[in-house]
């Protein structure tokens, strides 16, 4: 069984179902692997010995942002996953405490790096022609260091709300383990196509949607950005029978106006964590899905808090048995019917 993303990624890299679809563009699993190989033989290429292998990545959900996290993961350095949101000093410094050598990005993303001092990192343009031209001139066919589970796949932000943000490590196992954990739970095949409209720099999007696609060898059908009045149309359009959501995109797409016909699409599951009782609900009801909501977004930490069959409402659910000190008998751990 594999037990890193490394194992994954390879395992499907001589199948010629679709592996990424971004607008009218698609990629092979073959494609995607060797695509991936080949940007990871560019940035292998220029490391410093002396410096942490850490690539900073400033996109969208793009073909190349999925290539960057494969990439990573087949050339067995840490991909550091910047918030686009982030701006100036602040951006500067996540950079930095990251330790990045390289940081990639586009042509949308590069003017919020100028100006800024970045301790000689090497900023690289996606989008530039040199930048194509290094990856169509790099072998495919080259074999990297072999993955530990619990190398880093990621170094990931927090969203800073206790003070600055800080970068958590997000091992190979942790990005497996719940892929095939929802792939199990939710019966995903390589015939599912995983809409992730979350952004891929957030933890939601590589453990619940990235995660499950690899591990399934599902369609990763990609949105640059969440947005709600767009969300129907690509699920129909991709096909999508899963998705990953975190926080209120559920509440945003339910704004929308309702039309008779919105049911009539090929979504199966939507997974995800902090939807409202009534969110979950409507959303189920008006799109003709299962939701499955687990309650607690903290997959940067130990504790995981998940709604369980019998959880009543505005409950956030139960602590996995085995989270920090809490054990089957123990005095403290939460009664049956879960943390309010």
């Amino acid at each position: 069984m594999a037990d890193t993303v490394q194992q994954l990624l390879l395992a499907n890299a001589d199948r010629d179902d679709v592996g990424v679809r971004f607008g009218d563009r698609c990629w092979t699993w073959r494609e995607y692997v060797a695509e991936s190989l080949a940007r990871a033989a560019v940035i292998t290429g220029g490391f410093d010995s002396d410096r942490p292998p850490h690539v900073g990545v400033l996109l969208e959900n793009t073909p190349e942002m999925a290539m960057a996290l494969a990439a990573g993961a087949l050339g067995g350095y840490v991909t550091v996953g910047l918030n686009a949101t982030r701006r100036g000093e602040a951006l500067a410094r996540d950079v930095r405490k990251a330790d990045c050598q390289f940081v990639l990005t586009d042509s949308r993303h590069l003017p919020l790096l100028d100006g800024l001092s970045l301790d000689g990192v090497r900023v690289i343009d996606t989008d530039a022609a040199e930048w194509s031209r290094l990856v169509a001139d790099a072998p495919r066919d080259r074999e990297f260091r072999t993955v530990d589970s619990m190398d880093t796949f990621m170094l990931i932000f927090t969203s800073g709300t206790s003070g600055e943000p800080k970068a958590v490590r997000v091992s190979n196992f942790m990005v497996t383990m719940s892929g095939t954990h929802l792939v199990e739970r939710f019966s995903l095949t390589d015939d599912d196509v995983c809409y992730v409209s979350m952004p891929l720099f957030h933890s939601n999007a590589v453990v619940a949607g990235f995660g499950p696609a690899v591990a399934s060898g599902a369609t990763l059908a990609l949105a640059r950005r969440f947005s709600a009045t767009g969300f129907l149309d690509d699920v129909r359009r991709y096909g999508a029978t899963y998705m990953n959501y975190v926080g209120k995109p559920l509440a945003y797409v339910l704004a929308t106006p309702e039309k008779p016909d919105d049911a009539d699409n090929p979504l199966r599951i939507a997974f995800g964590n902090e939807a409202s009782d009534r969110d979950i609900v409507e959303f189920g009801r008006r799109f003709g899905c299962e939701v499955y909501d687990c309650g607690s977004d903290r997959p940067k930490t130990p504790i995981i808090i998940s709604r369980t069959e019998g959880t009543p409402p505005s409950s956030i659910g139960q602590p996995w048995v085995g989270c920090g000190r809490l054990r089957p008998g123990d005095p403290h751990r939460v009664p049956a019917g879960g943390v309010r």
